[in-house]
């Protein structure tokens, strides 16, 4: 059987010269209640985007344990019995109300799954949240569509997406390891056969060996830069294997020669995509992760600009320096790179 080890950013990044962690700074996004807002100072809770950037910048090695903790405590009590999250808004001072469903139940709940297993003690699953966990892990079983192999955007959204089944399959590597972390071997090889047997049908469902490329979802649709062209540093993020003659390195390498100036100059989309940067990070490529920390600083705190995107900021400039200290010319190497 093979095995599958999702490489964490944390081996990636360099920590304080002390040999700890970095912070990741919430400032601006997470109240004081624990809310996480999508955008500074915001006064909209989207919890897909807040929970993907809590993992994100806890796998690039920053410190995110009173963050996390704070927004657990948070969400918890609003999870629908269901096991999905809603959207939350308010107004100034007013309390926190449900203003929207969830936008991916699948994404979200595999997400959530992973924030509470990688986040729970040795000794396992707090009590307090098994019943958020069962509930999640129902719902989640629940969208798997048994003929493919893959799983639904909601129960009433039948599309399957490549983004969000890599998503699933990095949730399931992860809780596999938090099972063995808590002496739960059985389980631990359950759930990654679970993620072995996702790998093989998003290779069946999604892969394009002849033009290897990954379709971004089940349906046929107009080819963007999001999500077609985004859509394929996911498997890269998430260390999936796979079914190509090109390694990821020269994937990689294809990728930026063909997309590096319109991701880096918003040609073709005008969010930041600092998911990008850390692909560019995972390939040891600096010089386009650095180039990006410069293009995108001023964009901090814009409308094009989230809690992920901010996660990512923070992750990237951890690595790489500051930006004002930052290689002037990584941009250029970038660009003369072949």
């Amino acid at each position: 059987m093979r095995v599958f080890i999702l490489v964490l950013f944390s081996t990636v990044l360099a920590v304080c010269a002390s040999g700890s962690a970095p912070e990741f700074d919430p400032n601006g996004y997470q109240f004081s209640d624990g809310a996480v807002s999508l955008h500074y100072r915001g006064d909209y809770v989207e919890p897909y985007f807040a929970t993907k950037a809590l993992l994100l910048a806890e796998d690039a090695g920053l410190d995110v344990r009173e963050p996390v903790q704070k927004w657990i405590a948070w969400l918890l009590p609003r999870q629908e019995t269901n096991g999905s999250f809603g959207r939350y808004c308010r107004k100034g001072s007013q309390s926190w109300h449900l203003c929207a469903t969830a936008d991916a139940d699948d994404s979200m709940l595999a997400l959530w799954l992973q924030l509470l297993y990688t986040n729970a003690p040795d000794s396992g699953l707090p009590i307090e949240w098994q019943a958020s966990v069962k509930r999640a892990e129902k719902g989640l079983e629940g969208l798997r569509n048994s003929r493919l192999g893959v799983y639904h955007v909601s129960r009433q959204n039948h599309v399957a997406l490549l983004m969000d089944n890599v998503e699933v399959y990095s949730a399931l590597v992860a809780i596999a390891r938090a099972q063995q972390r808590f002496g739960q071997v059985e389980e631990a090889r359950a759930t990654q056969e679970k993620a072995e047997t996702l790998d093989s049908a998003i290779q069946r469902v999604f892969w394009n060996k002849h033009e290897e490329w990954f379709r971004p979802s089940i349906q046929k649709n107009k080819p963007e830069f999001y999500p077609d062209v985004v859509a394929q540093v996911y498997p890269w993020l998430a260390d999936m294997p796979v079914d190509s003659n090109v390694g990821n390195q020269n994937a990689w390498q294809s990728w930026k020669s063909r997309f590096g100036a319109e991701w880096l100059d918003k040609k073709l989309d005008p969010h930041p995509w600092g998911l990008v940067a850390m692909a560019a990070l995972k390939f040891e490529d600096t010089n386009s992760a650095s180039c990006w920390l410069s293009r995108a600083e001023p964009l901090r705190f814009s409308s094009n600009w989230n809690v992920l995107e901010e996660a990512a900021f923070q992750a990237v400039q951890a690595k790489v320096g500051q930006a004002s200290k930052t290689d002037p010319a990584a941009c250029t190497k970038v660009s003369a790179a072949p």
